[in-house]
């Protein structure tokens, strides 16, 4: 389903079959390069007008922060760091299907009490990395106990457009070659708040930006319910080596 709403998505924007090409040469004009403020030629690499010039003209594109508020995270330093209690969350926790907690650091309670009316992601929020991994983008339908690093913004809605669509187009090929020109070729990426707001969004017609909502919700609620069913699976293998088949089947059947 998340894979059919990408499809979806590249083909209404006429990048469905599109390979950016790296060039090696280029001429760009001096007035370009002072427009820009940039002398890296990398940031005028041809396949980036390119993207914008496939656009069809019934796309239209919006500011993301004239769409969004950004909150940024906070460092607690790994000295602040506890065998257990609270989610410190970091990029590496975040992906585009969820929150990865396999490999979460913990904070106290007493320092997440401190923190948590500032710094905890609520429901309705979308997170999104902008450094070291800039560019990945999850919703939260749901509220998350725990701190978000500075690596992190949240985003909240300010206009009318489906979140997940959101979600979707920023961790899509549009964006991420959006981030690629904006961070430069830097070894740790970036991505500056305000390079952020000044990322460019297309806007579909409303029927189409629902439809393609509707298959990455589907697809985040379908994750989850293999999540839940995969763990429930383990633990009736463990009770089938400890108490007995039978045993493990009444706990499948609950």
């Amino acid at each position: 389903m998340y894979f059919q709403a990408e499809q979806i998505l590249l083909s209404e924007l006429g990048l469905h079959s599109w390979k950016p090409r790296h060039t090696l040469t280029y001429v760009r004009s001096f007035s370009q390069v002072a427009k820009a403020s940039r002398m890296d030629a990398e940031h005028f690499q041809p396949k980036y007008k390119e993207m914008f010039d496939r656009l069809p003209s019934n796309v239209y594109l919006q500011l993301l922060g004239k769409i969004t508020l950004y909150t940024k995270g906070i460092e607690v330093g790994s000295s602040a760091y506890t065998e257990s209690g609270i989610p410190f969350l970091r990029v590496s926790n975040l992906s585009k299907h969820g929150i990865v907690d396999d490999t979460v650091n913990f904070i106290s309670n007493e320092l997440y009490n401190v923190l948590r009316e500032k710094y905890e992601p609520q429901q309705g929020e979308i997170l999104l990395s902008k450094d070291a991994t800039p560019g990945i983008a999850y919703f939260l339908d749901e509220s998350v106990q725990g701190i978000i690093a500075s690596g992190i913004l949240r985003l909240s809605l300010i206009e009318d457009i489906p979140p997940y669509y959101l979600e979707l187009v920023l961790n899509s090929i549009f964006v991420q070659l959006q981030i690629e020109q904006s961070v430069g070729g830097s070894i740790i990426k970036h991505w500056k708040p305000s390079q952020v707001q000044k990322t460019w969004i297309p806007r579909l017609l409303a029927d189409r930006e629902k439809e393609i909502s509707a298959l990455v919700q589907q697809s985040h609620a379908a994750r989850r319910e293999a999540k839940t069913l995969l763990e429930k699976a383990k633990r009736a293998v463990e009770i089938a080596i400890e108490y007995g088949e039978q045993q493990a089947m009444d706990f499948l059947c609950k």
